[in-house]
């Protein structure tokens, strides 16, 4: 159990005791409380839901970014190709490496490895 749902447990339990006056009981529920980081000056607020438009957001955002990757390991594959084949019939660089190093920058790849 981690902190968001033990510190909720914890204060639910502390509140039963303090209302039947087990204040032996409540010190150690207190106790508990700031091991698991309480600080009751602070209170605590449970960890917001996502709205559905946040969640929708995100979701748009990981497909961007998963495009984004097939994209750019699409096009190291061509211009791996493009390059192989170049220097075994020319050894002078090709008009479409470089097209394709456009469109790598284009989409945010320094040349390196894809990640």
């Amino acid at each position: 159990m981690g902190r968001d749902q033990m510190v909720p447990a914890l204060l639910r339990e502390r509140e039963g005791y303090v209302r039947y006056g087990r204040t032996e009981r409540v010190r150690m529920v207190d106790e508990q409380l700031a091991a698991w980081g309480y600080d009751p000056e602070a209170g605590y607020e449970p960890p917001r839901e996502p709205t559905a438009a946040e969640r929708a957001e995100t979701l748009r955002e990981q497909e961007a970014e998963r495009e984004r990757k097939n994209r750019v390991r699409a096009l190291l594959e061509e211009r791996a190709q493009l390059t192989e084949r170049n220097e075994r019939a020319t050894r002078e660089p090709c008009d479409r490496v470089a097209l394709v190093d456009e469109q790598l920058a284009h989409y945010g790849h320094d040349g390196g490895p894809q990640a």
